[in-house]
C-alpha cells in the first residue's frame, strides 16, 4: 500500500479512504437498520472498492497484462462480491427487494433485448463521441482484451462472473439497501451508478462516464421491471459482445495504425 512507485495523488487518495472506511462503516452501523456486516460490506462497495480500482491505474497500465490470471482472479472476486450481497442482502431486505425473483418469459426478454440494445447504443455513441474528441479507448483496455482462443473462453467465463456479481452487488443489493437510507430508490440509484463507473477507471475518463450510464440504464430496468435478471443477462451479453466481437476490430484497427504510423516515421527521416 505504501509503494513508492504509486504517485503522490494516488498514495494521498489511498490512505484517505483507509482512515475513512472504517468511520463510514461506523455510522451506517449505528445509524442505519444495516447492522456490522452489511454496513461493513456497503461501505467497502461505495467507498473503499472504488479507491482501490482508481489508484491501481498508475501501477499496471505501465506494461502488459497477463490476461488469463487477470480474467480468472477478476472473475472470483467479482462472483464473490455478488455472492456477499446475496447473502447478506437477504436477512436485512429480502432477495425479492433485490430482484432475485423470476419473471414471465416473455417479459423477461423484452426486457433483456431492450436493455441490449440501448447499452450498444451507448456504446456506439460513446464511440463517435470518442473520435469528435480525439480521444482514444484507453490503453490498459486494449490490453486486457482477449487475443487467443484460451483467452477468449477465459474472458467468457469472467463475462459470466460480471453479470451476475456485479448486478448482484451494485444493483440488486446497492440499491436495495440505499434506497431507505437515501429516501429515494432513483437516488441510490443514481450513488450506485456512480460508484460502479469509478469501478471501471482502467477504461479512461470517457470510459468511466460511459461505465456509469450503463449503470443507470440497467438500474432503471431493475427498478421498473422489478427483477435483476433482465439486467444480469443484459450485461453478460454487452460484456460479451464488447470483449469478443467489437474488441477484435478494435484490435484490428490498433494493428494497421501502428505499422501506418511507423512507416511515416521511416519516411520523415528519409526526408
Amino acid at each position: 500500500m505504501s509503494d513508492p512507485s504509486l504517485p503522490r495523488g494516488f498514495r494521498l487518495l489511498l490512505w484517505s479512504a483507509l482512515l475513512c472506511f472504517p468511520v463510514l462503516t461506523a455510522t451506517l452501523a449505528i445509524t442505519t437498520f444495516l447492522g456490522f456486516w452489511n454496513s461493513l460490506f456497503l461501505a467497502f462497495l461505495l467507498e473503499l472498492l472504488p479507491v482501490l480500482a482508481v489508484v491501481q491505474i498508475p501501477l499496471v497500465g505501465a506494461g502488459s497484462v497477463p490476461r488469463i490470471p487477470a480474467y480468472v482472479g477478476s472473475g472470483l472476486v467479482i462472483l464473490s462480491l455478488g455472492l456477499l450481497g446475496l447473502g447478506l442482502g437477504s436477512g436485512v431486505v429480502g432477495a425479492s427487494a433485490m430482484g432475485f425473483d423470476l419473471i414471465g418469459l416473455s417479459q423477461l426478454a423484452t426486457w433483456t433485448v431492450v436493455l441490449t440494445v440501448a447499452a450498444m447504443a451507448l456504446v456506439g455513441v460513446f464511440h463517435l463521441l470518442g473520435r469528435l474528441l480525439g480521444v482514444r479507448e484507453s490503453r490498459l483496455l486494449l490490453e486486457l482484451l482477449p487475443r487467443t482462443r484460451g483467452e477468449k473462453l477465459h474472458f467468457t467465463g469472467l463475462s459470466l462472473c460480471a453479470g451476475f456479481g456485479e448486478e448482484m452487488a451494485y444493483r440488486g443489493y446497492a440499491i436495495a439497501v440505499l434506497a431507505p437510507i437515501v429516501g429515494n430508490v432513483w437516488g441510490a440509484a443514481v450513488l450506485s451508478s456512480c460508484v460502479f463507473g469509478l469501478l471501471h477507471a482502467y477504461q479512461g475518463a470517457l470510459g468511466v462516464v460511459r461505465t456509469g450510464l450503463l449503470g443507470l440504464i440497467l438500474a432503471a430496468s431493475f427498478i421498473l421491471a422489478g427483477s435483476l435478471w433482465p439486467a444480469i443477462i443484459a450485461h453478460t451479453a454487452v460484456d460479451l459482445i464488447g470483449g469478443l466481437v467489437l474488441g477484435e476490430r478494435m484490435l484490428g484497427s490498433l494493428e494497421e495504425e501502428e505499422p501506418a504510423s511507423e512507416a511515416d516515421v521511416r519516411t520523415t527521416e528519409e526526408e
